[in-house]
C-alpha cells in the first residue's frame, strides 16, 4: 500500500460534490471505461459503479450502490478492506491482491476536492492483473484447459463449408446468442468450439471447457458455481472457483450437454434465466455475463420427447444451431486429415510410414461412423503394425459396401455359427468387442480406457489376446 505526502490533511472542509456527477452522460462515460469504476461518498458509501467493476467483483450492481465499502470486505477480500482504510483516512492510495473470487486485482482509490480543497468523494479504480497469474493457479489450471489432449493427436481441418460455418457461428456468438453444435460423435465440435471463441490466442476471451459427462449431481453445484471460502466444504480455506466464474466475461462451453441429469438441467436454466448464481455455502447472488456454446451428438427432438432433456433448456442454448457434416459427406476432407495425421505420425517415427493404393482407396470408401476419430484411429493403428507401407491388410476398420453407404449399427459380436465356444470363451469375445467399439469411438486406447475406467495396461493386455 502507498500512502502519497501530497494528498491533503483530512481536515481539510468538506464540499458539496459538482452536479455532473449526476449527470447520465457521467455514468454513461463509466460503462465505457475498461476498468472497473467505482464512485463514493467520503463516508464510504457506493453511489455509482460500471458494469466492469460488477464483472471483477462478482456482485450485482443492486448489492452494491447504497452500501458502506467496508462491508463488502468479508465478501470480496482484504483488498476492499484495505480501500476503505484509506477512504476513511482520505488518502490516496494503490494496493494489489488477490480478491477471495480468486482474482488478481490492481486497484487504486483517489479522493475527490473542490476547487477549495474539500472532499467531496472517492474514485475506485480496479483492474484484474490478468488471469493466467491467479492465485492457485497450478491447482485450478486443469479444471479450466480446454480438453485438447485428445484433439491435439486428431489433425483437424476448416473445409470451406465449415469455415462458413464458423463465420456464422462467430457472428452469433458476438451479438450474445447461445450457439448449439451437433453432429455425430468425432465429427470435431470441440475443436469447432475452439476455433470460434478463438480459444489460446492472444487476447482472446476465456474459453471454459466442461465435460457434463463428469459432473454427477454431487458435483455440479461445486464444480459449476463453486466454493464460498470458509464454507463447511472448503477443504482448501480459499474456497474453489466454479466452471461460470471462471468463464465469467468470456465463453463457457458446455460439452456434451446432454449428458447433464434433469437435476443439473434445471440448476443450469435458472442460472440461464437470471445470469446470476450462488457459490455452494453463500447466500449471496454473483453474477455473471458470459457467451455460451454447447454441444451433443444426440438427436434433442427424441431426448426432449422421451424426458431426458429438458425443453426450457433446449430453448435457451439453441438460439442458433450449427450442425457438423459427417466426415462421409465430405470426402474430399478425408485426404487432407489423413495427410496431416500421416505427417505427425511420421514426426517420431522411423522409418517413415507411407499409405499403399490400396490402403488409400480403403480409406476414401469408408463411411466413418466415428468420423475424424475414427481416421485417426486406423492410422495409428495402421503404424503401429505395418511397417514402411500401410497395405490393405493394415486397415482395421471393416470395408463397406459402397462409399456412402450409411453406418450401420451392430448390437453386438457376429454370431452367424451356432455357438460352440465355453462360457469364458464367450465372455471374452463379448468383452474385446467392447473394447474395440469404445477405442473406435474415443479415438485411442487411452481415450477407451478412460471412457471404460480401466487402466491403460489392462485393456493392451485383453486387446492383444486374440493376437
Amino acid at each position: 500500500m502507498k500512502f502519497y505526502a501530497n494528498d491533503i490533511n483530512i481536515s481539510a472542509p468538506r464540499g458539496l460534490r459538482p452536479g455532473f456527477i449526476d449527470d447520465p452522460q457521467f455514468r454513461s462515460l463509466l460503462e465505457a471505461l475498461p476498468d472497473g469504476i467505482a464512485f463514493l461518498e467520503t463516508d464510504g458509501t457506493i453511489k455509482l459503479v460500471n458494469g466492469k467493476l460488477e464483472l471483477i467483483l462478482n456482485l450485482a450492481r443492486a448489492d452494491l450502490v447504497g452500501t458502506e465499502l467496508a462491508k463488502h470486505a468479508k465478501t470480496a477480500g482484504p483488498v476492499i478492506q484495505k480501500l476503505a482504510a484509506a477512504l476513511h483516512q482520505l488518502k490516496r492510495t494503490e494496493v494489489s491482491g488477490s480478491l477471495n473470487s480468486q482474482r488478481n486485482v490492481f486497484a487504486s482509490l483517489s479522493i475527490l476536492r473542490n476547487h477549495e480543497g474539500g472532499a467531496y468523494g472517492a474514485l475506485i479504480t480496479m483492474r484484474e492483473s490478468g488471469r493466467q497469474h491467479r492465485a492457485s493457479e497450478g491447482l485450478e489450471r486443469f479444471r479450466f484447459e480446454t480438453e485438447a489432449g485428445e484433439l491435439g493427436r486428431i489433425a483437424y481441418h476448416m473445409t470451406p463449408q465449415l469455415q462458413s460455418l464458423a463465420r456464422n457461428a462467430g457472428v452469433a456468438l458476438e451479438r450474445g446468442s447461445a450457439i448449439l453444435l451437433t453432429g455425430e460423435t468425432g465429427t470435431g465440435k470441440t475443436e469447432f468450439a475452439n476455433r470460434i471463441g478463438s480459444a489460446g490466442e492472444a487476447g482472446a476471451l476465456p474459453f471454459v471447457h466442461v465435460n457434463c459427462g463428469m459432473l454427477s449431481n454431487e458435483q455440479f453445484d461445486a464444480e459449476m458455481f463453486g466454493i464460498e471460502p470458509g464454507a463447511p466444504l472448503d477443504k482448501s480455506t480459499r474456497g474453489k472457483l466454479g466452471f461460470i466464474e471462471a468463464a465469467d466475461g468470456g465463453i463457457l462451453f458446455l460439452d456434451q450437454i446432454t449428458d447433464l441429469s434433469v437435476t443439473c438441467q434445471m440448476k443450469l436454466v435458472s442460472f440461464l434465466e437470471t445470469q446470476t448464481f450462488s457459490r455452494l455455502g453463500s447466500m449471496q447472488r454473483r453474477r455473471a455475463r458470459l457467451r455460451l456454446i454447447s454441444s451433443t451428438n444426440l438427436d434433442l427432438q427424441n431426448s426432449i420427447a422421451s424426458g431426458s432433456f429438458r425443453q426450457d433448456l433446449f430453448y435457451r442454448i439453441a438460439v442458433v444451431t450449427i450442425p457438423l457434416p459427417p466426415l462421409r459427406q465430405q470426402p474430399d476432407l478425408v485426404k487432407t486429415v489423413a495427410d496431416q495425421t500421416l505427417h505427425r505420425i511420421n514426426l517420431g517415427r522411423k522409418p517413415q510410414l507411407r499409405l499403399s493404393r490400396e490402403f488409400a482407396d480403403l480409406l476414401l470408401k469408408h463411411a466413418y461412423p466415428g468420423n475424424l476419430r475414427e481416421l485417426s484411429n486406423i492410422l495409428e493403428h495402421a503404424a503401429a503394425s505395418a511397417e514402411e507401407v500401410a497395405l490393405a491388410e493394415h486397415f482395421m476398420a471393416p470395408i463397406p459396401a459402397s462409399a456412402h453407404s450409411e453406418p450401420e449399427r451392430s448390437e453386438g459380436p457376429e454370431a452367424a455359427a451356432p455357438v460352440r465356444a465355453g462360457l469364458k470363451d464367450l465372455v471374452q469375445e463379448f468383452e474385446t468387442w467392447i473394447l474395440e467399439k469404445s477405442i473406435a469411438e474415443n479415438g485411442s486406447k487411452r481415450g477407451a480406457a478412460k471412457a471404460l475406467g480401466i487402466d491403460i495396461a489392462t485393456l493392451v493386455r485383453k486387446t492383444k489376446r486374440k493376437q
